[in-house]
């Protein structure tokens, strides 16, 4: 090979391995947060076990007899898109000393349900209004992002099942029991309520929260006589 041609055919070399790269890399990216394969057929829910669930504090088996639902709020993680229960559970447990994640149910953004807080105690979710609403929260930002189809669609499958159970009436989000006082479930998933309301046969917003707190008016002395009384839910 004439010596004038080594440069280039070494230049030519080095481009082919930067594609190369670049294509190894991206598919190593799809291959880590790509959209998992759902079964077909009806969806099933990721029981805690399943998902590595921290069992709950024992303290909140202390709670007698089983939670009536009524209203189901909805929210956002406010986190990153590919987190999940593990995280949001470690977040509440660890760094705002709930007794357990205080969701009933956790819909990542590919439409995968995940078993939460267990259906016979009270939420942890939305500052003095846990009696009688269920929480069901949507992993991603909703503030900054819009929500897909598919955990919009599996969110009406869950809230349908659970409407077989309980005396569900109305469906709120979070923000809808907090006016002013939080975001959350996000400006781009707030407007769909309403309307996915109407599709289930609901009425939508606080309308239905009958309350009061069991331990709304408690003080430290009566929180020590409870041990399964929480901190707030914490807005977002």
């Amino acid at each position: 090979m004439p010596p004038r041609q080594q440069p280039r055919a070494f230049r030519h070399s080095l481009k082919w391995i930067a594609v190369l790269t670049i294509i190894g890399t991206g598919l190593g990216l799809y291959a880590a947060f790509r959209p998992p394969l759902l079964p077909p057929g009806p969806p099933t829910i990721i029981s805690r076990s399943e998902w590595g669930a921290e069992a709950p504090d024992a303290r909140l088996q202390t709670e007698s007899g089983h939670e009536i639902f009524n209203t189901v709020v909805i929210h956002h993680s406010a986190m990153r898109f590919y987190e999940g229960p593990r995280e949001i559970q470690y977040a509440h447990m660890h760094q705002r000393g709930f007794l357990d994640i205080g969701y009933h149910f956790v819909i990542d953004v590919w439409g995968r349900i995940y078993e939460g807080r267990s259906l016979a105690v009270h939420g942890a979710h939305v500052r003095e209004h846990n009696a009688g609403t269920l929480g069901i929260v949507l992993m991603g930002n909703y503030e900054e992002t819009v929500p897909a189809p598919a955990p919009l669609e599996r969110l009406k499958w869950l809230v349908r099942a659970l409407m077989q159970k309980y005396p569900i009436t109305h469906l709120a989000g979070h923000q809808d029991l907090l006016p002013g006082q939080t975001l959350c479930p996000g400006k781009n998933l707030e407007p769909l309520l309403p309307q996915l309301a109407a599709e289930l046969g609901l009425q939508f917003g606080a309308g239905g929260y009958l309350g009061p707190e069991p331990a709304s008016a408690a003080t430290s002395a009566t929180s020590r006589a409870n041990p399964a009384s929480e901190p707030a839910a914490i807005s977002r």
